[in-house]
């Protein structure tokens, strides 16, 4: 019976992607710099990261030879969340086909690197990753606010400029979970 389901939950994943890779859904979330970066981009990291779950235990074990405490794979997560984070590549990933094939795979990459390597990190490690996070939350909120230039010429002043309110929202109720966790604890989210 757990065989089965786990067939099943194999299966549902694939069909979320396709899903998410089908033109009318795709277009739908592109058309906005939100759902572009705060829908689809994280829906095919978490996408990756359940991926992992199906992997055979000799997969795994392989992988954690070269992905010792899981540095390997944060470091190659990094990497492409920070390719994604360039607006010029959001403006690439629109408009030219190779570029939008590049997103659909290497994002779901990254989730399975997260997915493999989160486990692996020590506390401290985990909690200044966490840290950086937010920070990058924080950051790229206030810069998409405050600038006052287009960054993707693809997107509207005004669609960066919810992206941007939108992203110091979440970094503060992010905050206000650690704060509640760390001050009362209080385990709003299991992380």
């Amino acid at each position: 019976m757990e065989i089965i389901s786990k067939f099943k939950r194999e299966w549902m994943l694939l069909v979320v992607f396709i899903i998410l890779a089908l033109a009318p859904v795709r277009h739908f979330l592109e058309q906005s710099m939100v759902t572009h970066m705060l829908i689809q981009l994280p829906a095919l990291v978490i996408i990756g990261w359940l991926a992992t779950n199906f992997f055979p235990a000799s997969w795994k074990e392989r992988i954690k030879e070269w992905n010792r405490w899981g540095i390997s794979g944060m470091a190659f997560a990094i990497v492409i969340m920070l390719y994604w984070m360039l607006p010029r590549t959001l403006d690439a990933a629109l408009s030219e086909w190779p570029i939008e094939l590049v997103k659909f795979t290497t994002v779901p990459l990254m989730g399975m690197a997260l997915g493999l390597s989160w486990p692996l990190l020590n506390s401290i490690a985990q909690g200044v990753l966490k840290l950086e996070f937010w920070a990058t939350f924080m950051r790229m909120g206030w810069l998409y606010l405050d600038l006052p230039d287009r960054l993707c010429s693809n997107y509207l002043l005004g669609d960066q400029r919810i992206l941007g309110q939108l992203l110091l929202v979440a970094g503060t109720i992010w905050a206000f979970t650690w704060m509640l966790r760390i001050v009362f604890g209080v385990n709003l989210i299991k992380t």
